[in-house]
């Protein structure tokens, strides 16, 4: 009987990029698994985005195939993936509950997504999610107000309200302070565990990446293989580290 979890995103043998004839990372392989935290780590302007946007479903890959949370096809059913890009993507002048309330949206009904109408389930479970990641004494605040930890625990809460099978998180550590990294990396952990999500998330310490993730990955010259620990004056600190 098999009791493994199931899979969540799966490539074989994929191109990624946007060149047939340049392909940023060639014969990847990666499977994810529901309650797995898989880091990607490499240097800047490997192709780490680019393959996140891939499984998201916004960049097709050159050749290959792909496979998101064990749909039929490569294109995943609505709110099955849930995506922090680098930049957060909040709406600046609106309110924390606003851009929470903004994951539920992603599995509402035509009319309510088009004309934002959430019904008294939505609004209850998002006070109820914006008190899971603490910031519940914020929840009417403009998130431009906010500071750049709980701007990502805003970014953390739309994507727990959207309930994914599989989140993507591009740097969602960059720039943070010791204490609020830790912070952060406790939310994914808690997602990957109690709410069963499959995560890959990029952060560009692969030596934080192994204290809370499962596997970690680096991309080098065109390849996704296993990251093997490097000399100690090689890399960054664990915490606390502005991005590259």
């Amino acid at each position: 009987m098999n009791t493994q979890p199931p899979v969540r995103l799966k490539l074989e043998d994929a191109a990624i990029g946007f060149d047939q004839d340049s392909p940023l990372l060639e014969s990847v392989d990666l499977e994810i698994r529901a309650g797995e935290i898989v880091g990607l780590t490499g240097r800047s302007g490997i192709g780490k985005t680019t393959l996140l946007r891939t499984a998201a479903g916004l960049v097709s890959p050159l050749s290959g195939s792909i496979v998101c949370c064990c749909t039929a096809d490569t294109r995943a059913q609505k709110g099955a993936i849930g995506l922090i890009p680098q930049r957060l993507g909040l709406v600046q002048h609106q309110t924390v509950g606003y851009n929470v309330l903004m994951g539920a949206l992603a599995g509402a009904n035509f009319l309510q997504t088009a004309l934002s109408l959430p019904s008294k389930k939505m609004r209850e479970e998002t006070r109820s999610v914006i008190e899971e990641v603490g910031l519940a004494d914020k929840t009417l605040e403009s998130v431009n107000r906010l500071s750049g930890g709980q701007q990502r625990r805003v970014a953390i809460a739309r994507a727990m309200l959207q309930e994914p099978e599989l989140l993507l998180a591009d740097e969602c550590l960059g720039e943070l302070d010791a204490e609020t990294a830790r912070g952060i990396i406790d939310l994914f952990r808690h997602m990957a565990d109690d709410h069963n999500m499959a995560i890959l998330i990029v952060d560009h310490n692969p030596v934080r990446a192994k204290t809370f993730c499962d596997r970690v990955y680096q991309l080098r010259g065109r390849r996704l293989i296993p990251f093997e620990e490097e000399e100690p004056s090689s890399v960054l600190p664990i915490i606390g580290e502005a991005s590259a």
